[in-house]
């Protein structure tokens, strides 16, 4: 499972070193084992490996768990991403007790895009990755190289005008990767799941070792999809407003018309 963990890694931006600091091994015994030389390192010290990591003793994640990783929205960790999907679908042992829901494709992970997180070139800060009780809470990071400027609510790269709205990241990029029911990210339309700011503050912390993190993740991931129906409007290179769209615009930005009118001092 060397190549397992060295994509696990990979899509969370850990480079060999800084794995071989975090368990206290050798960076060139680490290095070995990921390179396809199993016996460079000890069960004992492949186990720490694991132990960090959260695997089980074959090196895989577990079910019933919840996963939180910092991956950037580029190629290669959304590539590592996928194969530590598609490596999981295939060999994680399915239970009786944890089927695919109705309409799932088994040999996918479904993917729930995070609204609210306000942050810069992404529209959904979070995703959370779901196959057979397995959770993976992404918090995504864009690619420094990226510039951008301020447009209505979300960013976008300076090139926009001269080609289509980019999401980031794209899931077409990720094979092992379905839309749950009712979610979806593109420059046509924009769904998912509105958290409160305590909600979000839970999710940006959430303690996985607690006793009922799973539960509550799996509530709010039953919340129903809210669509951001002025998403078109303003990923287009001009908005002809209107009070409707006006209207529209306050209500996806404040919680209130208190807080509204409180912002535009009036």
């Amino acid at each position: 499972m060397h190549q397992f963990i060295f994509d696990l890694i990979t899509a969370r931006g850990w480079s060999i070193r800084h794995l071989g600091e975090m368990t206290n091994l050798s960076y060139s015994g680490i290095r070995d084992h990921l390179k396809g030389l199993p016996h460079r390192l000890s069960d004992d010290r492949l186990n720490r490996v694991h132990q960090l990591l959260n695997l089980d003793h074959r090196g895989l994640l577990q079910q019933n768990r919840i996963y939180t990783w910092g991956v950037e929205a580029s190629p290669l960790p959304l590539a590592a991403l996928n194969r530590v999907f598609r490596v999981t679908t295939e060999l994680v042992t399915n239970t009786t007790n944890a089927q695919p829901k109705s309409g799932a494709d088994p040999y996918k992970f479904t993917a729930t895009p995070i609204l609210g997180g306000d942050v810069k070139g992404l529209p959904a800060a979070f995703w959370v990755f779901n196959w057979q009780e397995i959770y993976v809470v992404v918090k995504w990071k864009l690619p420094k190289s990226k510039t951008l400027k301020k447009t209505p609510n979300y960013y976008v790269p300076k090139d926009s005008d001269r080609q289509s709205l980019e999401i980031n990241p794209n899931i077409e990029e990720t094979s092992f990767v379905t839309w749950a029911p009712g979610m979806e990210l593109s420059p046509k339309r924009i769904s998912g799941i509105q958290l409160t700011p305590a909600e979000l503050n839970w999710l940006s912390d959430v303690d996985t070792e607690a006793p009922d993190s799973l539960s509550k993740l799996k509530e709010l991931l039953q919340k129903k999809p809210t669509e951001d129906r002025l998403w078109a409007t303003k990923s287009s290179k001009r908005v002809d407003w209107t009070w409707d769209l006006l209207l529209l615009a306050l209500r996806d930005r404040y919680e209130s018309p208190e807080e509204a009118a409180k912002k535009l001092k009036l």
